[in-house]
């Protein structure tokens, strides 16, 4: 179908990329807002989960330009099948589209892999455009981008509508589209209509070596202690390791999610000074969609964290809740902890009260032999008592409530040091173990294959003798690469801890009763570059799976 009519344009400017959904902004002794979600029927292959076709579609659509690169508006007489399309001048070499945002643009439904982008262009003649690609951009960074077919232009292509059009099945999550161009000549302008810019809904299509073979980590252990793995929001979004962790695991941690730097919220918290300065406000936002799908699945969560010198925004510590605000005073900021400890335990307690079961109230408070006091906003707006306050607020909320959760102290410094969990213990925990406020201690367990297990084990006998419960909560067992010999001995590592956890809880001198994995595949892991975890980034077992599994035949019970 060709057109040769002139580019009559729209003065209304094109459109700021909005992100998806809002904000679950909760101050204490407040009832978090549910809406119900509507009904929708499931999608088949074949059906359009999203289009922009007409100039209310354009004003949202992900296909902007970036500052300098040209103009873009609506053009009211020229388009594939009716009279609107968007059309570009550029005046440099680029892309049409937007760069990955902080939320993804696209729905789940719209984004998975195997779904077909498609749209329309029109190159009038004398376009000066040279070559355009179609990318796709995962919405997760450490994935790769792909690429559609190259078009060459030539005149053969100018002067009528034509289509392109790419699948992927590599990105997990898509998180932006993106028109690549090049000019023939970048001394002028090049001219471009876009129209019918389409998702349709294709048959999933994943490259994956996992297999089930019937082995499941958590079914061969349960009769021993839980066995779980962390999830972020590109993990959870993902269908491979959504039937990974259902087969293999009955408990998940949020990654980073449910950190104090996710979920506090400066805006919410600053409207709240006028009433009450210590008032706290959060988002359960960034970690819903984790928690819903745990609960849909009946797999436990372990909440993580509260009390943090990391990850804790410095506004937090400020009487005005802004970046470079005077520092809080003691009193004010253990009114905040206070509040923002039971706000957010109200609302665990209130949307996902038989899903969560542990809570890391406090986070690796030990450094360097003693208390962590360099870089601590916690300690300098306090003082060195800051953690038996957390447990204390955490334990009475938990009490008001008839909770059924376990308070946990986790930390790292006890990886390779059991002196260090002696005295934390004997320390920092000692009133709130007097008390009774807290019900456990977490070994973070970040080794590497040439790792004492020894340490882990004596670790854990200290947190059995002071009359606490312990979990290996963030396990992962570092290779220098990916040879058999490394693979040999990550897989020896895996098993030999196992076993010890096993043994010794079998003689009473620990009481372990969560082992949680840092992740699932190597190339989601925060040490991708290591080779930490079970499954290579194909969602292949590696032979340290095996070897955990085969603890359980090896062990003395």
């Amino acid at each position: 179908m060709k057109r040769k009519t002139p580019f009559l344009m729209a003065t209304m400017p094109l459109f700021a990329i909005a992100t998806l959904g809002g904000c679950n902004t909760t101050p204490r002794n407040s009832t978090p807002k549910s809406e119900e979600p509507e009904e929708s029927k499931p999608l088949e292959v074949g059906d359009t989960v999203r289009m922009w076709t007409s100039p209310e579609d354009y004003e949202n659509a992900p296909l902007g330009l970036a500052e300098g690169s040209g103009t873009v508006a609506i053009s009211e007489d020229d388009g594939y099948d009716d009279y609107y399309s968007l059309s570009y001048t550029l005046t440099k070499e680029g892309y049409i589209g937007s760069d990955l945002i902080e939320e993804p643009y696209f729905k789940d439904e719209d984004a998975k892999n195997g779904d077909i982008i498609s749209l329309y262009y029109y190159l009038p003649a004398n376009s000066n455009i040279k070559t355009i690609q179609l990318e796709a951009l995962p919405w997760n960074s450490r994935a790769s981008s792909v690429l559609g077919e190259a078009v060459t232009v030539t005149s053969s292509v100018e002067g009528e509508w034509n289509q392109m059009e790419m699948t992927y099945d590599t990105l997990e999550m898509l998180g932006s589209l993106r028109i690549n161009y090049t000019l023939t000549d970048s001394t002028k302008q090049g001219k471009i209509l876009l129209d019918d810019i389409e998702i349709t809904y294709g048959e999933e299509t994943v490259k994956t070596k996992y297999e089930f073979n019937d082995e499941s980590l958590y079914q061969t252990y349960e009769d021993y202690f839980k066995l779980g793995t962390c999830m972020s929001d590109t993990m959870v979004r993902n269908t491979e390791i959504r039937k990974i962790t259902i087969d293999n695991f009955n408990s998940i941690t949020a990654e980073n999610e449910g950190k104090p730097e996710r979920i506090l919220d400066q805006e919410a918290c600053q409207a709240l000074l006028s009433s009450d300065p210590a008032g706290v406000a959060i988002t359960t936002k960034p970690f819903e969609r984790i928690y819903d799908w745990a609960a849909e699945n009946n797999i436990g969560v372990r909440h993580h964290t509260f009390v943090w010198y990391s990850q804790t925004p410095a506004w937090f510590f400020t009487t005005d809740y802004t970046q470079n605000g005077p520092k809080a005073s003691r009193e004010l900021m253990l009114e905040r902890m206070e509040n923002y400890i039971k706000t957010t335990i109200e609302i665990l307690n209130e949307r996902w009260p038989e899903t969560v079961y542990a809570i890391d109230v406090a986070n690796e408070a030990v450094e360097n032999g003693g208390l962590r006091t360099n870089n601590n906003n916690w300690y300098t707006t306090v003082g060195d008592d800051f953690v038996y306050y957390a447990f204390k607020y955490a334990s009475e909320i938990k009490e008001e409530l008839e909770m059924d959760v376990e308070l946990y102290y986790n930390d790292f410094a006890f990886d390779y040091q059991p002196n260090l969990c002696q005295w934390a213990i004997n320390n920092i925990l000692k009133d709130a173990i007097a008390e009774n406020l807290i019900d456990g201690v977490g070994i973070q367990t970040h080794l590497d294959s040439g790792a004492n297990m020894d340490n882990i084990i004596n670790d854990a006998k200290y947190i059995k003798q002071a009359g606490l419960k312990c979990q290996l909560t963030e396990i992962d067992i570092t290779t220098n690469g990916t040879s058999q010999n490394e693979y040999d001995k990550q897989s020896n590592a895996y098993k030999t801890l196992i076993k010890k956890v096993l043994d010794n809880n079998s003689l009473r001198q620990t009481d372990i009763n969560a082992v949680i994995l840092w992740g699932v595949t190597d190339n989601l892991s925060w040490k991708r570059n290591q080779y930490p975890l079970l499954f290579t980034e194909e969602y292949e077992k590696k032979p340290c799976y095996t070897g955990f599994l085969q603890a359980l035949s090896e062990a003395n019970i």
